[in-house]
């Protein structure tokens, strides 16, 4: 995980110790230690809700009701690989 106090709070880690899974987290000032997740938050997240912030609990209830079916359909029907190789011919980009 980052290293964001928005994430990591008293009941994240509760709930890790009780099953048994073990807390890391990124080094500091690295941002490319979470470019999966970094990746899914431009890719998935902010084409769903844009970058403004939602507050209350109204805002919670319509983004938890969007991202039940939305979750499915990226984790299920999208791509999810990391590009391996770009090739350049002229005007035409091969990705592979």
């Amino acid at each position: 995980m980052d290293n964001g106090s928005e994430f990591v709070n008293n009941k994240l880690i509760e709930y890790c110790l009780g099953h048994g899974i073990e807390l890391t987290r990124s080094r500091p000032y690295r941002k490319n230690d979470q470019a999966w997740i970094e990746q899914k938050n431009g890719a998935v997240v902010r084409k769903l809700l844009g970058y403004r912030r939602f507050e209350g609990l109204a805002a919670a209830r319509a983004i938890t009701r969007l991202y039940g079916p939305s979750r499915l359909f990226v984790n299920f029907f999208q791509p999810s690989f990391k590009l391996a190789a770009k090739h350049r011919d002229g005007a035409k980009v091969a990705k592979r």
